[in-house]
């Protein structure tokens, strides 16, 4: 060890050695011990300083050398007096107490008028649109779950309407090939050879004196008790309207493409629709966009749906010129298997909420795609490519769940 010339420095020295030792003995001594004591040395430390009136109490100096912890060692003073004070005294439990709701009848009551108000018989509605039609003072006081449960204690369950689609033998012989052929495709697989997924979707406007029915109808599920699963209002019938009610409807289509890195576009479908305005708009919106989204990039393959307008020669010659591949062997009619669909079906209600019954038409399709651009998770849309062949190979090419 080498000292400074001079006393102060031998004396900094000293005390720095010193406190060394002392650090090397600390780290040394064992861990306090994590045991307590059991019941009947909590019971013991109570009944010594809890003694019959005209017995002293015994010193807790004392009481430390006949009570044990379970391990053996020596109780803290701090535990011997809690012991002492609260061994009788019962713990209180966490929460509520059994039995009691967040809520009283009267609140019950009230969640279940709004409920009704904005869910007439076969309308959708979440527990989130519930809990935020809610009267504030309810509201903030409890969460969309205490909804599902208060709607499930009156026989409220979430379910789906009755429908069913079968795609056909030859269709599911097409998807269970398809579905085949890209069983070992994982994620980053499909992320890596597919730049991009794409439909066509059809909205349409339902005019004022419509609206309301419409609104019923569209909804695929929505709280029902089971009696009322039964009852026409809560069923989705084939034909919505007759004819000369749904001539009043007008249309509009939407194009959107996701790419794999998380990038879209969008366009209003102009009119006429045909297979040469497609080829226009491949060339002019659609290979810029993806070129911009993939610098140094010169060859793309995308899936596209089924519609004989994208798949006609003037398309596929604009895809050829651009660079664009589009994924072979896509079994027809299947958009349950397209990625893109979950756009369109987080878009639908998102519209249906943003129009009103007065919404004019050409502001309505402003909301389209405003509705359309607002989806959310998009760098995740390819991937989902994996999941949904999987399931489809599961369910022995039978449509999946949408």
């Amino acid at each position: 060890m080498n000292f400074c010339v001079g006393r102060t420095g031998v004396i900094f020295h000293m005390r720095f050695y010193l406190s060394c030792i002392g650090q090397v003995k600390k780290s040394s001594e064992a861990k306090p011990s994590t045991a307590q004591m059991d019941l009947a040395n909590r019971a013991l430390c109570f009944a010594l300083r809890n003694p019959p009136e005209g017995t002293p109490k015994t010193p807790y100096v004392k009481i430390r050398e006949l009570v044990r912890k379970t391990d053996g060692t020596k109780p803290t003073p701090g535990a011997m007096c809690d012991a002492a004070k609260n061994f009788k005294i019962k713990k209180g439990q966490l929460g509520r107490p059994a039995g009691s709701k967040k809520t009283s009848k009267k609140e019950d009551k009230q969640l279940l008028d709004v409920f009704h108000e904005i869910r007439p018989p076969g309308h959708g509605v979440t527990s989130r649109r519930l809990h935020k039609a809610l009267p504030k003072k309810i509201s903030k006081k409890i969460s969309p779950r205490t909804c599902r449960r208060r709607l499930a204690d009156k026989g409220f369950i979430p379910t789906k309407k009755l429908s069913k689609s079968d795609p056909g033998v030859q269709g599911t012989a097409r998807r269970m090939k398809f579905g085949r052929a890209h069983k070992d495709w994982d994620s980053p697989k499909w992320k890596s050879h597919l730049q991009g997924v794409g439909d066509i979707k059809e909205f349409t406007h339902y005019p004022q004196a419509l609206h309301a029915t419409f609104t019923k109808l569209r909804s695929p599920w929505t709280y029902m008790t089971k009696v009322e699963k039964k009852l026409p209002a809560f069923q989705r019938p084939k034909r919505w309207f007759p004819k000369k009610e749904y001539e009043k409807t007008k249309k509009q289509k939407v194009f959107g493409l996701t790419t794999s890195n998380g990038k879209s576009i969008e366009f209003l479908v102009p009119t006429p629709w045909n297979s040469e305005v497609w080829a226009g708009l491949v060339r002019s919106r659609l290979v810029p966009f993806l070129k911009k989204s993939y610098p140094g990039k010169a060859s793309f393959q995308l899936l596209l749906d089924g519609e004989k307008l994208l798949h006609a020669p003037p398309a596929r010659k604009a895809y050829t010129d651009g660079g664009i591949t589009i994924l072979p062997n896509w079994p027809k009619y299947s958009p349950d298997l397209n990625p893109q669909e979950n756009v369109w079906a987080w878009a639908e209600p998102r519209l249906r909420e943003l129009e009103t019954d007065t919404t004019s038409f050409p502001d309505w399709q402003k909301l389209c795609l405003q509705a359309v651009k607002a989806y959310p998770s998009k760098e995740k849309l390819v991937a989902t490519l994996a999941k949904r062949v999987e399931m489809l190979l599961d369910r022995k090419g039978s449509m999946l769940p949408m």
